[in-house]
């Protein structure tokens, strides 16, 4: 069994005995912009457009769960370092699959959950013009800030703030350890099941 499908069915049988106690489950769906921390890593590709499915089980008391899929893919074209005029374009992409115990205030119709957890990556970047190419799998920490404001019914306005910090190994000649994690600001809905 690959490490993707041990996360997969750890996270379903984590998920099955969480939700025997769950108070609150939720699920939200949200779209943004990601900043990476590595200046070479902005310099190629800019910010990014993160996308993320979140799944959120408030126990009773203030304590819970999440657990997700989120996805950041980038184009960009990197440059020779002696200033030549090739370009070559550039591909990159990062799944992550997060398990995070957050605390939950409750201010009326509006919920704030600070959280962290650890956060399975898998990455790659791919040179469209030439043979190369960079890929890998990371678990490490991440750090998440969310809050939601109720609408009628079950929706809600959601937004997060989530920072990864996932060191590759891995340089080149611009960066002694490649630094794949950044900040993410993400914004959309959230469904309450029960």
């Amino acid at each position: 069994m690959n490490a993707g499908r041990r996360i997969a069915a750890f996270l379903v049988l984590l998920g099955l005995a969480a939700a025997a106690r769950a108070q609150e489950l939720s699920l939200s769906l949200a779209v943004g912009t990601f900043s990476a921390s590595e200046k070479a890593y902005r310099e190629i590709y800019g910010s990014g457009l993160p996308f993320s499915v979140d799944v959120w089980l408030k126990f009773k008391g203030p304590f819970g769960l999440a657990a997700g899929y989120g996805w950041v893919g980038d184009t960009g074209l990197a440059v020779p370092m002696d200033g030549g005029d090739a370009e070559y374009p550039v591909k990159f992409l990062r799944t992550s699959i997060p398990v995070v115990v957050f605390y939950q205030l409750d201010l009326k119709a509006v919920d704030i959950r600070l959280g962290a957890g650890l956060c399975a990556h898998r990455y790659e970047e791919t040179w469209e013009t030439v043979d190369l190419g960079f890929k890998g799998n990371k678990v490490s920490p991440r750090f998440v800030a969310a809050v939601s404001v109720a609408l009628p019914g079950r929706l809600s306005l959601f937004g997060s703030a989530t920072y990864d910090t996932i060191p590759t190994g891995a340089g080149s000649s611009l960066v002694n350890e490649i630094n794949l994690g950044g900040l993410q600001l993400l914004g959309g809905v959230a469904f309450k099941i029960f």
